[in-house]
C-alpha cells in the first residue's frame, strides 16, 4: 500500500507497511532511552541514600530488630551497624555461584551470636572446588570481636520458579537468600532470634574475606551513555526515513547549490 502526495517542490512517497514497521521502531528506540535515564535517576537515588546514611552513627543489630515492625524496611538499608559477637564454627551458609573476578565461588553468611540473637553477615567471597565435587570447610573466628558493615537488602526478590526451603540444617548450601520468611525457620532451628536482614561486613574487618562491595553494578553515567546511544538511533532512523520517503534531500541540496 502506497501514499502518494504533493505539497509545491516537496513530494511524499511511502509504503504504508515499512513506515508502521520505521514508526514502530522508532518509538521503541524512545522507549529504551527513557528507560535508561529512568535507571541513571534510580542509581543516582541509590548513591545519595548510601551517601546520606553513611553519616548516620552505626546502630546495634538489637536496635534494628526492636524497631521491627515499627519502622519501614527502608529505613536500615545502608545504614552502619556494630556490635559485639562471636562465630559458631557451623552456624554459616554458603551462598552459591558468586562470581569474583572471574571466578565462581560462594559468598561466606555467617551467623553472628550477640546477646542471644544471630546476627548473619557476609563476610564476603570464599573459593570453591572448580570441579564441584567438594565444598569448602570456612574456619571462622571463635573469639568475641567487634563486628561492623552495613545492612544489606537487595532491590527486589530474585526471579525464580519455586520459592525454596529454608536450610534444614547448619550448614548449609544456597542459592538464593530470603531472610523475611527464613528468620522464623532459622530461629526454630537454632533456638534463637535471628535478625531477618544480612548486614555485609566492613572490607577491612579482621573477619573478612573478599569484601568488596559495589552500591550499583552500574554507574548513572553509564546508563546515561546508554540512554544517548538509543537516542541516537532513533535520530538516525528518523533521518534516514525521511531521506526514504521524500525528496527533501534533493531539494536542501538544490537549495545550497543556488
Amino acid at each position: 500500500m502506497q501514499f502518494n502526495r504533493t505539497w509545491g517542490p516537496l513530494t511524499v512517497r511511502v509504503d504504508v507497511r515499512a513506515a508502521v514497521a520505521g514508526a514502530i521502531l522508532f518509538f521503541l528506540l524512545l522507549n529504551l532511552g527513557f528507560w535508561q535515564l529512568g535507571r541513571a535517576g534510580e542509581k543516582a537515588a541509590l548513591e545519595a541514600r548510601w551517601q546520606a546514611r553513611s553519616e548516620l552513627p552505626a546502630v546495634s543489630p538489637h536496635v534494628i530488630l526492636e524497631s521491627e515492625g515499627n519502622s519501614e524496611t527502608d529505613q536500615w538499608v545502608d545504614r552502619a551497624v556494630r556490635w559485639e559477637g562471636r562465630f559458631k564454627p557451623q552456624n554459616y551458609l554458603l551462598l552459591d555461584n558468586r562470581i569474583y573476578r572471574g571466578q565462581v565461588g560462594y559468598h561466606l553468611i555467617a551467623l553472628a551470636e550477640s546477646q542471644g540473637l544471630l546476627v548473619p553477615v557476609n563476610l564476603g567471597w570464599l573459593a570453591g572446588d572448580p570441579s564441584r565435587r567438594t565444598l569448602p570447610t570456612p574456619v571462622l573466628p571463635s573469639d568475641l570481636m567487634v563486628i561492623e558493615g552495613k545492612v544489606y537488602v537487595p532491590a527486589g526478590n530474585p526471579i525464580v520458579m519455586q520459592k525454596p526451603l529454608p536450610p534444614q540444617r547448619l550448614p548449609a548450601v544456597v542459592q538464593t537468600l530470603y531472610w523475611d520468611d527464613w528468620s522464623k525457620s532459622l530461629s526454630a532451628l537454632t533456638q534463637q532470634a535471628v535478625l531477618p536482614y544480612e548486614v555485609r561486613i566492613a572490607s577491612g574487618s579482621p573477619a573478612a574475606l573478599d569484601a568488596e562491595w559495589s552500591l550499583v553494578n552500574q554507574s548513572p553515567s553509564k546508563h546515561i551513555g546508554y540512554a544517548v546511544q538509543w537516542f541516537a538511533m532513533a535520530a538516525v532512523l528518523c533521518v534516514i526515513g525521511v531521506a526514504r520517503m521524500t525528496n527533501l534531500p534533493a531539494l536542501l541540496k538544490g537549495s545550497r547549490g543556488i
